[in-house]
């Protein structure tokens, strides 16, 4: 999953409005919603490849063809979650990439664009697993939640039981509920998860985790 990385750095916009301005095809045919669909699974292949780049224009490279991808399938078809949800990735990446100070009318359409997903597909797995993150790391005070972040992490990994950074960033909520017995099970499996699936960023960010939670 990419969600937790894409969600850090983020979480000051999670109060933002959902929904999306017109202009998309309204109740797209069949061919189109194929063809939106096709673009959007490969602006996810553009985002995980910028996940596992170690170079930073490589990275911003990947991201930058992701967004113009997912931008492409919504605007054919806006009712594929899928695009939205890879807009929310890939723009959030390349905002946080750049380092600049998040522009708000940015940053709400790109909370707009995740929850656009969670309504197209409440199952979204790696929707809710970002919703999750978001919710864990905004403050009480503008509407974070432990609890429903705990909701929707446990909710994105019964739907994907291969969920790698579900399960990482569930471990961080337990942690800061003051549960650390749930914290290690849950980055055992993630671990061997990522070791398997060869996604050595997640396994590196559960070792971490696991370190710092079994240090004196």
């Amino acid at each position: 999953m990419l969600a937790r990385r894409v969600a850090l750095g983020l979480a000051l916009i999670l109060t933002a409005v959902a929904g999306r301005p017109g202009g998309a095809i309204a109740g797209a045919a069949p061919e189109a919603k194929r063809q939106a669909q096709t673009l959007a699974e490969q602006a996810l292949v553009c985002l995980q490849r910028g996940e596992d780049a170690t170079d930073k224009q490589q990275k911003l490279a990947a991201y930058e063809q992701g967004l113009e991808l997912a931008n492409r399938a919504v605007a054919i078809d806006d009712e594929n979650a899928d695009g939205h949800f890879a807009i929310f990735g890939n723009k959030g990446r390349i905002l946080l990439l750049e380092g600049t100070v998040p522009n708000p009318v940015s940053l709400l359409q790109v909370n707009r664009d995740l929850n656009r997903a969670l309504e197209l597909n409440p199952n979204h797995a790696d929707a809710l697993a970002a919703k999750g993150g978001l919710y864990r790391q905004l403050p009480w005070a503008l509407g974070g939640s432990l609890s429903v972040a705990e909701t929707c992490l446990t909710k994105a990994i019964a739907i994907d039981p291969n969920a790698v950074s579900a399960r990482i960033e569930l471990a961080a909520t337990y942690r800061d509920m003051g549960r650390p017995e749930r914290c290690l099970p849950l980055l055992e499996t993630a671990a061997q998860i990522a070791e398997r699936e060869g996604k050595k960023r997640q396994l590196s960010e559960a070792r971490d985790l696991m370190r710092q939670l079994q240090a004196p």
